[in-house]
């Protein structure tokens, strides 16, 4: 039987795209228990489902049409084999001590490529400079930095630049990781000794350096001044630099001015969130890519209450596909207002506005006075618990907020940073934020709305 199985997986292959086949058939592992039933092993219950729901009856025509009829074919599920990724023949740099100490190695995601990013006009500068910055354009900069909330895209097109190079430029050293890899291993290797061999990894072995997350270099000096003279000696070297934070280099709190000079020394490209277009597009894309057809009318549905997280609305689709193989259910609006009623997205949504008379109301000042020049403590006081407000719950970044407050990156970011800090340090002024909160909760807009999880914390 099992040379029936590779038959019929053969079959599959010619049938399917080349994703699906790898995704939903390869992974099957294929045993004879007793009385000949064919079990065909699953590594867990959504892969389980989806199979049986997608192809486990289309499996069992081709083993009777093979002459297997008097074999029942079943699934099961099987304690999923950690993978082991094969060792690409282009060079792509580790740190020092990563084979030592588990978790430090960043290995590129290969399915994070330029022919996989959805493209609208939120994310376009952004896409063209990476692809650019890539492929040699002498156009670009070779420094780029990225910037965008958590779940917009910057880490997908930052790794697409590796990938690019990885595929044409074979003979290329790539080194990818985030600030706080960075920061550890510096760390480590002053401790060992080893800051010899850790420069030497860093400045001479690395063509292309993307580096994660540097708003995590917030405060620390000695880690600031030593990446200062790594990218100035690759600078010098012509080598790429790809950089991505959920901030613009100037809204880095505690950042040295020298490294906030040198991030900026190339293309700046912040990424907005997904228009309603990109949000059906990229629903869409990641249907296709499942191998399932999801209706227009709910790409749409599902695209007008999710608007901020791209992940958040992959995951959203992922849950309605899920929902529809579990209960045998098809897929309509019904069931994607239940999956929108899950992830606790509200029909109408908060807004700025409403927060500011809110706010304004319970210090007796009017939004004109708050959104004025006015230093008088209680005027500060609302102004600031608006603002952390509006970017603690309605997840927004701080250029809308400086636009919608009519103040400036750092005056935002200084407002963040104080309501953060008096809520930990006051009880009194905590109290009085969770009675504005309790306020909130009581507007009709309020619904389901809730802390994100994915914004990182305003003082960062």
């Amino acid at each position: 039987m099992e040379s029936h199985w590779e038959q019929v997986k053969q079959i599959f292959r010619e049938k399917l795209s080349a994703s699906a086949y790898q995704l939903w058939i390869e992974p099957l592992q294929c045993t004879i228990a007793a009385e000949g039933e064919i079990r065909l092993g699953c590594p867990n219950q959504f892969f389980l489902t989806w199979v049986e729901t997608h192809y486990l009856d289309a499996i069992r025509r081709e083993f009777q049409a093979l002459g297997g009829s008097h074999n029942e074919v079943n699934l099961h599920l099987v304690k999923a084999e950690r993978r082991v990724e094969p060792v690409s023949p282009c060079r792509q740099a580790l740190l020092p001590n990563f084979s030592k100490v588990e978790g430090f190695s960043r290995l590129l995601n290969q399915s994070f490529t330029f022919e996989r990013f959805v493209v609208g006009a939120s994310n376009r500068l952004a896409f063209q400079a990476s692809r650019a910055l890539a492929s040699d354009d002498t156009l670009y900069s070779r420094t780029l930095f990225l910037s965008a909330p958590s779940g917009l895209g910057k880490s997908h097109l930052s790794q697409a630049v590796g990938n690019y190079i990885q595929t044409h430029f074979r003979r290329q050293g790539i080194l990818y990781l985030t600030a706080e890899d960075f920061a550890n291993e510096m760390v480590a290797a002053l401790r060992q000794g080893t800051m010899p061999q850790f420069k030497e990894k860093f400045r001479r072995q690395c063509d292309t350096l993307l580096l994660e997350g540097v708003h995590f270099l917030s405060g620390k000096d000695k880690i600031q001044t030593e990446l200062c003279y790594t990218l100035d000696f690759l600078a010098d070297q012509n080598k790429k630099l790809v950089f991505t934070s959920s901030y613009l280099p100037g809204e880095i709190p505690q950042l040295r001015q020298e490294l906030v000079s040198r991030f900026s020394a190339g293309v700046i490209t912040p990424i907005e969130p997904p228009d309603f277009a990109t949000r059906v597009k990229i629903l869409s894309r990641k249907a296709a890519d499942r191998q399932v057809r999801v209706p227009q009318e709910v790409l749409e549905h599902l695209a007008t209450y999710l608007t901020q997280d791209v992940r958040q609305m992959v995951s959203a689709l992922d849950n309605l596909l899920l929902k529809a193989a579990t209960l045998k259910v098809p897929i309509d609006l019904d069931l994607a207002d239940q999956v929108l009623q899950d992830f606790q997205v509200a029909r109408q949504r908060l807004r700025v506005e409403e927060i500011q008379q809110l706010t304004g109301r319970i210090y007796q000042i009017s939004v004109a006075e708050m959104l004025g020049k006015s230093r008088r403590k209680k005027v500060v006081k609302a102004r600031n618990l608006a603002i952390y407000l509006c970017r603690t719950y309605l997840q927004k970044n701080i250029r809308d907020l400086a636009r919608a407050f009519r103040r400036t990156h750092s005056t935002v970011l200084h407002s963040l940073e104080c309501v953060d800090r008096d809520r930990k340090t006051s009880p009194a002024f905590a109290a009085e934020l969770a009675f504005l909160e309790e306020k909130l909760q009581t507007s009709p807009q309020w619904q389901q709305c809730v802390r994100s999880p994915f914004l990182p914390p305003p003082s960062d």
